[in-house]
């Protein structure tokens, strides 16, 4: 499959967006207490990825197979034949395309299946996210706009965002840059701080475990440190792929290269890997091709050090 970095066609509308959810009181993507949302839909394929039912645009079934009584009434509900039972046997045909009608949510009796994927207008989520403005104002939090991934859906993210940014609400995006710089411009310029993932400086590596080249991520985050947009770096540590020596040096070096002199830049955040992601998986019925040990954030720290470039570490300031 190739991978594009132009935005998808994926609403009728082309204000609407696909979300995946809305997770409440966060603390750990930018200011103060925040809602994220997380848009559905991403270029890259990143081996180690920790939300897999946020890759794909549309509606997707989860499934706990273990819960399952194989009653065969999701089959019964299912206009299009994602469920069928066979011989008693409940099984998923996922060549179809679920439409997101949640009819064999609603009816599972054992809560076996769940829906992923939500097609919704920017004043429906402006709606749901505000219900939490009394914190946003209470701890110079906002709301973030994470994926997926962002800029696959600027008209939805940039409305959505310039929407809550009229009522002087803090607003975020994490990106991994990876978008013509069309999208990456019309997201970035109407929001208050970028958070911009950064994972390799080796573009043939990238490529080999992301699916895509890291060259015009490295030029889309050049172009928006020239224009002294706020930026923080956020690097996922991932062991075995960027957490050796040489690697984070080499990376830390691009970063010095293009973040001195720009007074915008804030910092670089290490985000370790994680497994929290892995069961998800097995409910796309998808394999995780990334079981892996813990990263070696020192490598970044002594990195970081030597380029003087300041640091933080799961939300601390490391230097």
């Amino acid at each position: 499959m190739r991978l594009s970095a132009e935005p998808l066609s994926v609403c009728s509308e082309p204000a609407s967006g696909w979300i995946t959810t809305i997770q409440r009181f966060s603390l750990h993507d930018g200011p103060g207490i925040r809602s994220v949302v997380f848009l559905k839909g991403c270029q890259m394929r990143c081996r180690w990825c920790a939300n897999p039912e946020g890759l794909n645009a549309g509606s997707e079934v989860l499934f706990h197979a273990g819960r399952c009584l194989h009653c065969g009434k999701c089959a019964e509900h299912c206009p299009v034949g994602i469920h069928r039972w066979l011989d008693n046997v409940h099984t998923l045909d996922r060549s179809r395309q679920c439409q997101g009608c949640r009819l064999c949510e609603e009816g599972c009796p054992t809560g076996a299946l769940s829906v992923t994927g939500e097609k919704l207008t920017p004043d429906t989520v402006f709606h749901r996210v505000m219900a939490d403005e009394t914190w946003f104002r209470q701890s110079g939090g906002g709301v973030t706009l994470s994926g997926g991934e962002v800029c696959m859906q600027p008209e939805f993210a940039s409305k959505l965002i310039q929407q809550i940014g009229a009522e002087d609400i803090h607003t975020a995006i994490e990106t991994a840059g990876y978008a013509s710089w069309r999208a990456v411009q019309q997201v970035a310029s109407v929001c208050d701080l970028i958070l911009y993932d950064l994972k390799s400086a080796d573009d043939e590596q990238h490529k080999r475990y992301t699916g895509v080249s890291n060259k015009i991520i490295v030029r889309n985050l050049e172009r928006l440190l020239q224009q002294d947009r706020r930026i923080i770096i956020r690097i996922p540590v991932i062991p075995h792929f960027n957490d050796a020596p040489d690697q984070a040096d080499k990376l830390l070096m691009l970063i010095h290269s293009l973040t001195r002199h720009r007074p915008a830049f804030k910092h670089i955040e290490l985000l370790p890997y994680h497994r929290f992601g892995t069961g998800k998986y097995a409910l796309l019925n998808k394999a995780y091709a990334w079981n892996s040990a813990t990263a070696r954030v020192d490598t970044f720290l002594e990195a970081a050090h030597k380029y003087d470039i300041p640091v933080k570490v799961s939300g601390t300031l490391v230097g």
